[in-house]
């Protein structure tokens, strides 16, 4: 159901014009939250759009505000003849952020920036069940976050669930990693078959690099696990140690989405 929903989200392409031409600094006008208002068989919503650096979230909000879908994506911008388009891939979509699951599509959208608003002609690349063709005014409600950096865009790729694998000693073990933004940074989630859900004490971001410090007690042992990783590729990898005592417990670990 939730997909049906994703239309507003974007798209659109014009097949028959020239092809496509970079336009690198496009990104930038679009940097910011944007809003509209719409009704529905009798209901109002709003729905709300926020491009960080590379980074596209998208939120339905109900007239009171509760979110009724969530959808986040990789973002770029193209030239076609004197079109505007914004193209949208790696789409994760469902009821939360913490729902939201790969969606097997790439999506555009030609739009128009003027005097604060932007208007997205959506859903005309190709037919898709059940989402006509729309045309949605938005207007800036927010404008670019100032600590938007190299570091931010890398939160936000990081966002969402993580298939994990990590190994120490010599036995290999399967995990659910997941981050969420959070208001100081990112919260991390680690959920083992065996033992359940395990939030992360702290997890820390620099450049394309990530620490997580994970405390456990174990056979009536506290320990505290420390999982450092990079990311490229959209795949993290990198070392699991036992802190203070990494000369015993040493291993390796690796997520893709």
């Amino acid at each position: 159901m939730h997909r049906k929903l994703i239309p507003s989200l974007i798209v659109a392409a014009v097949g028959l014009l020239p092809g496509p031409c970079p336009a690198a600094d496009a990104l930038d006008s679009l940097q910011g939250q944007w809003t509209v208002k719409k009704s529905r068989d009798g209901e109002s919503f709003s729905q709300v759009l926020e491009i960080t650096k590379d980074q596209l979230t998208f939120k339905m909000l109900s007239n009171g505000g509760d979110l009724r879908f969530f959808a986040r994506g990789s973002v770029q911008t193209e030239k076609l003849g004197p079109f505007n388009v914004l193209k949208i891939s790696n789409i994760e979509a469902g009821a939360s952020a913490d729902e939201a699951k790969s969606v097997d599509d790439v999506r555009s959208s030609v739009y128009l920036i003027d005097e604060g608003t932007l208007t997205l002609a959506s859903n005309l690349d190709k037919p898709r069940e059940n989402q006509p063709p729309t045309l949605d005014i938005y207007t800036r409600t927010a404008a670019p976050k100032a600590s938007a950096s190299a570091s931010g865009s890398v939160s936000g790729q990081l966002v969402g669930k993580w298939k994990m694998e990590a190994t120490l000693g010599d036995t290999p073990r399967n995990y659910e990693l997941r981050f969420a933004q959070a208001k100081d940074g990112l919260e991390t989630v680690i959920v083992s078959e065996r033992s359940g859900e395990h939030k992360c004490k702290t997890t820390t971001l620099k450049g394309d690099e990530v620490v997580m410090e994970l405390d456990r007690t174990i056979e009536g042992n506290d320990i505290t696990f420390v999982y450092k990783g990079k990311l490229a590729d959209r795949r993290l990898s990198g070392t699991l140690a036992v802190k203070g005592r990494e000369d015993e417990f040493t291993g390796k670990w690796t997520a893709t989405k």
